[in-house]
């Protein structure tokens, strides 16, 4: 009767507004502690996902919600605790549609001998739609946690439940539990302020915290350098700290203490000062500078109009510096660059001279490059005369095939890197927005934002098809990339199939019949799964674009070996091949409709791919070549 009653009460708390905060309802006194959930690989917890007093990371995570998911407090309790009051949990959940979740609220004692007990849980019905909403919820609990015991925070959806995405980790998406614990009696405070040797702030450096070489807390320094961390007490105890900095140590303190510190820590970083001049000693301004160490980007910005950059707080190590300046001289964009080594050990300046060419030279060369151009163009002319070519744009491919592609079938696009595989698909993708089918493009290879502007020269008011939800994109790269997304649509790697249909299905649900779906590339996936996994997921995405009558245009390359290209050209209706050769200096670009429903042109056709008109199909002036 009572879990009646509970499961009642939290269905009537769960229709208040979103961000409501329930644990006004608490019935104690006592103050509470933050457990934020984390996902942290280091702590040897399986799974990665932990409990910790330390503040959110800042690199929100997240997961679909189809089946339980656990958070375990490490490290373990070192004493009794004794809870009485409420818990209160904060979760961050978001839905593709608004509907009501059930959900099973739930909190276990992990005793010593993995036995499981638990301490407090409640069903709740929660209002979610497609937004990040946080919730606030409060359930009694009145509880003793053992010593060496730990605690595990459980979420679990009711079996029926599909695209619902919890999240954590994040400044804006602190998933937490706060408990009524006692604070001074059950952790050490350390109040930790993280400084260079000027008494500047380090902001976001890693501090790490271990017991007898066993990591116990980890987390970053705020915008002021401050950080505070809780530690379960375990008497006189040495504590070593360590701070990362730039994933560089920066600094290795010891502290033999039982008591609550409030120290600061002075970390050795150093200053890199630059001065780019050129070859005549005047200051090159916006010169692009990169500073790498191991091949990664550490810090760039552009020189001053003094020809100066600062680089502040770097730890000690070897650096690469990168110094390039773009040049446009009658139109023509030149590069000058200039790489150099340094080992960072101190407060550094360095003048660096930029070959930037004389203008008397760089004149020789533009009319070098004229007259070469021109004689080129002149012989290309009197070749194309000479050989009777025609040009068509692209519209000369539905001749070849006889009218448009046919709805509610799957078309692969194949040949090597250059072949003009993505100049293709961006045709048939301008086409289908343009004869009013919806559109979801699948981006695998570069940002998403790289990829509008690229698509723009196809069509510059590519904008509006996004606002009348005629096209959407899906994000399968800015995570590898190493940016945070801001797609609607996301996932966290290519390789992450089932994430990627589940985002798929959301995207046809929300545009409905007649929608196309493009995909470049199937390339990346071949280096990261197995071939028969590849045309599963080819046959499953080909089934649910044909199920509302749209069609699926993807496209390969040549790293994908000669079995996996069988089994999914196999599984397409439709294959245009694609080659490439350097003939004689001049690159030559061929296609051809190597398997169509329909009767089509079957040979190989010449083309060229043009800045502002895309594919120009190249074809000899005479009977034999009409369609």
């Amino acid at each position: 009767m009572n879990r009646m009653i509970l499961v009642a009460l939290f269905s009537i708390l769960s229709l208040l507004p979103i961000d409501a905060t329930l644990a006004q309802q608490r019935v104690d006194s006592t103050e509470t502690v933050d457990l934020y959930a984390h996902t942290d690989y280091t702590m040897g917890v399986k799974g990665g996902r932990i409990l910790s007093t330390a503040p959110p990371y800042g690199e929100s995570r997240s997961a679909l919600l189809d089946r339980e998911i656990n958070f375990t407090l490490y490290p373990t309790l070192t004493r009794d605790i004794k809870l009485e009051g409420s818990v209160n949990y904060r979760i961050h959940l978001r839905s593709p549609v608004k509907r009501t979740v059930n959900l099973n609220v739930s909190l276990y004692e992990i005793g010593t001998e993995t036995e499981i007990k638990q301490v407090s849980s409640a069903l709740i019905a929660l209002p979610v739609e497609d937004k990040i909403n946080k919730y606030v919820l409060g359930i009694p609990i009145s509880h003793t946690f053992q010593n060496e015991s730990t605690i595990l925070f459980s979420i679990e959806p009711d079996p029926d439940i599909q695209s619902l995405t919890l999240y954590w980790d994040g400044e804006k998406t602190a998933t937490s539990v706060s408990l009524p614990i006692p604070l001074e009696e059950t952790f050490n405070i350390f109040d930790l302020e993280i400084l260079d040797s000027k008494d500047i702030p380090l902001k976001g450096a890693n501090v790490t915290i271990l017991v007898d070489n066993r990591r116990i807390w980890t987390g970053r320094s705020n915008s002021i350098g401050e950080i505070r961390a809780l530690v379960p007490k375990s008497g006189d105890t040495v504590y070593e700290f360590i701070v990362i900095w730039k994933s560089i140590i920066a600094n290795r303190t010891l502290y033999h203490t039982s008591e609550n510190l409030d120290i600061q820590i002075r970390c050795t970083v150093y200053s890199l000062e630059l001065l780019v001049r050129d070859l005549l000693g005047f200051p090159v301004e916006e010169a692009k500078v990169v500073l790498l160490r191991n091949d990664s980007i550490v810090d760039q910005g552009n020189t001053t109009i003094e020809g100066r950059i600062s680089f502040l707080q770097l730890p000690g190590s070897q650096y690469k510096v990168q110094i390039s300046r773009e040049l446009l001289i009658l139109f023509v964009p030149i590069s000058v660059s200039n790489d150099f080594d340094i080992q960072l050990s101190s407060d550094a300046s360095r003048e660096i001279v930029l070959r930037i060419v004389k203008p008397w030279m760089i004149n020789s060369v533009l009319l070098i490059l004229i007259i070469l151009t021109s004689s080129l163009l002149a012989l290309n002319l009197f070749r194309k005369r000479k050989k009777g070519f025609r040009e068509y744009d692209f519209e000369y491919f539905y001749k070849m095939v006889g009218g448009d592609i046919s709805s509610s079938s799957s078309v692969m696009i194949s040949g090597l890197p250059g072949s003009g595989k993505t100049v293709i698909l961006a045709h048939f993708l301008i086409k289908s927005l343009r004869s009013g089918k919806p559109c979801i493009f699948i981006v695998n290879l570069d940002f998403p934002s790289n990829l509008r502007e690229y698509l723009k020269g196809f069509e510059p008011d590519l904008e509006k098809y996004e606002k009348s939800s005629k096209l959407i994109f899906i994000d399968g790269y800015s995570a590898s990339g190493g940016k945070e997304s801001s797609e609607k649509h996301q996932i966290s790697s290519m390789g992450d199939l089932t994430g990627l249909g589940v985002q798929l299905s959301s995207c046809l649900e929300e545009l409905g019949q007649d929608t196309d779906v493009f995909l470049d590339s199937l390339t990346p996936l071949f280096t990261m799964l197995r071939d028969e996994y590849i045309a599963n997921f080819i046959h499953s995405v080909g089934a649910k674009t044909k199920g509302v009558n749209g069609r699926f245009f993807y496209t390969t390359g040549s790293a994908v070996g000669r079995k996996g290209l069988n089994a999914i050209e196999a599984l397409c209706d439709s294959v245009i091949e694609l080659s490439s050769t350097d003939e004689a200096g001049e690159y030559q670009r061929k296609l051809r409709i190597k398997k169509m429903r329909r009767k089509h042109f079957e040979r190989w056709i010449d083309f060229r791919v043009d800045g502002d008109k895309g594919i120009m199909f190249r074809t000899r002036n005479s009977r034999k070549s009409k369609l």
